[in-house]
């Protein structure tokens, strides 16, 4: 059986990832780089998950939160 994946670790590490690209980016770059990082964590899906605010503010506020996740409760 598959094990769910640890949405926490999914969290901090595209948080971090998506913090360091996020200034250069366009709109679109950063959406897509976001879904990147969750997707190379283990998110399944194909796109963002429904009920995110995909605009440029709500994304960024997105980082955000995953960063502070990130950094409360670090990896080990």
């Amino acid at each position: 059986m598959k094990e769910k994946p640890d949405l926490r670790i999914i969290n901090q590490e595209a948080g971090r990832n998506a913090a360091q690209l996020a200034e250069q980016m366009s709109d679109e770059e950063l959406r897509q780089a976001i879904l990147k990082a969750l997707q190379s964590q283990g998110y399944p899906g194909d796109d963002l998950p429904p009920g995110i605010d995909t605009t440029r503010v709500g994304l960024l506020d997105l980082i955000a939160g995953m960063v502070a996740i990130g950094q409360s409760a670090p990896v080990d």
